[in-house]
């Protein structure tokens, strides 16, 4: 069995918004063809109640395309060995338990990997855990801001689904500021505020093998988050996954070395 190896410390200086470089950058490719049994199977969510929906994330269409994309790179995540696992707010816990199980199911035993799971909001801390605990997953955790609790260098998979809509840059504070079920989804401008604040710290606290998945939708401008990464960290992007749902035109992107 793996020891964890993820240390955690006080939340320090990730608050500063980002400004975005002017960086240029050809298209990313299409993502591959989805598969004909996309979809993966849901972890079980039946102990949450409507009362709990009012202030945790229900997963959504984006939360089955994270889970369908990762499902699909069994084999790149396979390949990354994964000794730590996390998911940056993790709300309902649905996707960090859904991709224990689909290790699992890829022949990568639990006990061999440290799942760890963060959130802003108290409500979703309790929620995460008591998936975990309903779908037997061994799961840590804990109530943090981003990787700001973090040691360096020992995130093997990373998991993000973050506040992607655009909003005002009001609103989007005002969400982080209460931690409640406004910050799951209030982006500020461009639905970017998050993401910036996270893409400076991401090489440093990846490990060598380190992979990024990314949720978003196309007005977060995926194309010049891929040239961001790239030109910060030299890490490669690709996407993916894609989907329409509703009027949001969803992406997942992968960021490895």
């Amino acid at each position: 069995a793996h020891s964890p190896s993820v240390a955690y410390r006080s939340a320090s200086s990730l608050h500063a918004r980002i400004p975005v470089p002017e960086i240029t950058m050809a298209k990313l490719p299409p993502p591959p063809p989805p598969r004909a049994d996309s979809r993966c199977p849901l972890p079980s969510l039946a102990h949450l109640r409507g009362s709990d929906w009012a202030s945790v994330y229900e997963p959504s269409d984006d939360t089955y395309l994270l889970l369908d994309a990762l499902a699909a790179d069994l084999a790149v995540l396979r390949a990354a060995l994964p000794g730590v696992v996390l998911e940056l707010g993790s709300g309902s816990g649905c996707v960090i338990t859904g991709l224990a199980q689909i290790l699992a199911r890829g022949g990568v035993p639990a006990a061999s990997a440290a799942l760890v799971a963060t959130d802003l909001n108290a409500s979703a801390n309790a929620a995460t855990a008591a998936t975990a605990a309903a779908n037997s997953v061994p799961l840590e955790v804990v109530r943090a801001d981003l990787l700001g609790a973090v040691r360096p260098g020992t995130v093997d998979v990373l998991l993000f689904n973050p506040p992607y809509v655009p909003t005002s840059e009001e609103e989007a504070a005002g969400g982080q500021a209460e931690r409640d079920i406004s910050a799951a989804w209030a982006g500020g401008p461009d639905g970017r505020v998050v993401v910036d604040r996270l893409l400076p710290d991401l090489g440093r606290l990846l490990s060598a093998r380190g992979v990024f998945y990314l949720l978003g939708v196309r007005e977060n401008r995926p194309d010049e988050l891929a040239a961001q990464v790239e030109a910060q960290h030299g890490m490669r992007a690709e996407l993916i996954a894609e989907r329409r749902a509703q009027n949001e035109r969803l992406f997942v992107m992968r960021f490895s070395r």
